[in-house]
């Protein structure tokens, strides 16, 4: 009887334990060699200076290094302690803060941030009476970029909360996912509110310094005084050509301002695997975090375009969807040049951080990269994401130079403007947005917004365009009964509407 029962037993699970054994791949002791390999390998197809990354496995820090080069000119080599702007992957810190709040008894996820900030003011009452905390930090305020606001903006983030006030919204508060930088802002707002620190002191004293992220810092003036940071590149016309510092991001600071290098980002991935814990020391409660981990909003409503990834949902500070049947948690940052992303596989207890210095091709690098990684620790047969994202690339330069050709081909030849340029000069107005002021450079229009100067070209009739950075943006200078120029609408494509703004 006990054969029967032993063979029985063999004849039921056998196959299966052969079939799990057969699935099981084991990863390759040189691995990280082979990673070293193809990482050189896609810095040349790719054309990127520099990239740092760092892998979190089961617990301890696998690995953290720096390729190429920080500085082109010098060739000062990318080290696993150079500081890179991790850029909108500061949003995850920025919501952990919240979530810290939350345990603290200071913050309720569901009470209008109204309640707590009687000067909150948004353009709209029903929004700014019913937004709360998770809100704003889940991208479905209602509220487009209307990024020009802060962007090489003289504003300091008190007078950018003031303005909130003056910005439409283009759509009603959670019929869609709209990504908004100003809305973090808010948030930061709310911190320094709640705990009577500012955000910068917060983040320190609350994450930073528990969890041994002792060189970030949180704005500039910090970075340079670090002697091992890296130098930006964002122009594919002239790739040696360093991006700068200048875009107002510490102001913005709450949704990207964190500068950190891969060794030090272990540590906040590794508080991510490990339920908000560093070692035994609870930083934020697990609960908490798990409201930062939970879907709240639909990304992509279509089908992704590979069906390995999954459905993409954001929660707060993270993208939350699925890679290979793997659920996956992930979040990229892009500023000034610098690109990076953060992905982390709770149930794997993987996670991955790449960060590099040039924004031209940054997304497909790090992307392939990342997905290299994964496709090794998932034990999964590798996909040749390089020539995916290759294609995806040529793809969307062949349909940005197709933009550029029906921009030409929609403009109405031989026309001219219906005044002498002079009288299109002055200060533009904007009670958010601030002052534009439109000038005469020799036979067209010049223009000053913030810290940006730039050309305008006579586009057809009382239209320009911009030059350069600004390219395609259309300025639609209006009159007022009298044939005056008294306006001028500008385009702001990131906002999803134009802006009006009135002659002083």
């Amino acid at each position: 009887m006990k054969n029967i029962y032993l063979f029985l037993f063999l004849f039921i699970f056998s196959p299966a334990l052969a079939q799990k054994k057969k699935s099981k791949t084991v990863v390759p002791v040189d691995s990280l060699k082979e990673l070293d390999t193809f990482v050189n390998k896609m810095l040349e197809e790719w054309g990127v200076p520099g990239t740092a990354l760092c892998i979190v496995k089961d617990g301890k820090l696998l690995y953290a290094k720096g390729y190429g080069v920080k500085d082109i000119k010098t060739k000062a080599p990318v080290t696993a302690n150079t500081l890179f702007g991790i850029a909108s992957c500061s949003k995850s810190f920025t919501s952990a803060c919240l979530a810290i709040l939350a345990d603290e008894g200071k913050l309720d996820w569901n009470k209008p941030v109204k309640e707590y900030m009687p000067d909150f003011q948004l353009y709209d009452e029903y929004a700014t009476r019913t937004l709360t905390a998770r809100d704003l930090v889940s991208h479905r305020s209602g509220l487009p970029r209307h990024d020009y606001l802060w962007v090489s903006s003289p504003l300091n983030r008190k007078e950018m909360f003031d303005r909130l006030r003056y910005l439409p919204l283009n759509k009603p508060v959670y019929a869609q996912y709209q990504y908004n930088n100003l809305m973090y802002m808010v948030a930061g707002v709310l911190i320094e509110r709640l705990s009577g620190k500012t955000w910068e002191e917060f983040m320190k004293e609350k994450i930073l310094d528990p969890i041994g992220m002792k060189t970030t810092v949180l704005t500039y003036p910090e970075m340079l005084k670090n002697t091992d940071y890296s130098l930006s590149y964002s122009d594919e016309k002239n790739p040696e050509k360093e991006a700068g510092f200048d875009s107002n991001v510490d102001g913005i600071g709450p949704a990207g301002a964190v500068k950190a290098n891969v060794t030090e980002m272990s540590n906040w991935l590794l508080l991510q695997l490990n339920k908000g814990k560093t070692g035994d020391k609870v930083i934020v409660s697990e609960k908490n975090l798990n409201e930062n981990h939970t879907p709240l909003a639909v990304v992509q409503p279509a089908e992704a375009k590979y069906p390995e990834l999954g459905f993409g949902t954001y929660g707060m500070g993270w993208t939350i969807n699925t890679y290979r049947g793997h659920l996956r948690r992930q979040h990229g940052g892009s500023i000034e040049g610098y690109r990076s992303q953060m992905t982390v596989f709770p149930n794997d207890n993987l996670a991955v951080f790449i960060t590099t210095n040039t924004g031209i091709v940054g997304y497909n690098f790090v992307t392939t990269i990342t997905n290299y990684i994964a496709d090794t620790y998932l034990e999964k047969n590798a996909i040749d994401w390089n020539s995916r994202l290759r294609k995806d690339f040529a793809e969307a330069k062949e349909k940005s130079a197709k933009i550029k050709i029906d921009n030409e081909n929609q403009r109405q030849k031989d026309t001219k403007p219906t005044h002498t340029l002079g009288n299109y000069t002055g200060i533009y107005e904007h009670p958010a947005y601030g002052a534009l002021t439109i000038g005469v450079d020799g036979n067209s229009l010049k223009a000053d917004f913030h810290t940006e100067k730039f050309s305008l070209r006579h586009y057809h009739y009382d239209i320009f365009e911009g030059v350069g950075d600004w390219e395609n943006i259309k300025f639609k200078f209006l009159m007022n009964a009298k044939g005056d120029i008294d306006r001028v609408s500008l385009e702001m494509p990131a906002a999803a509407m134009d802006i009006e703004m009135k002659k002083k």
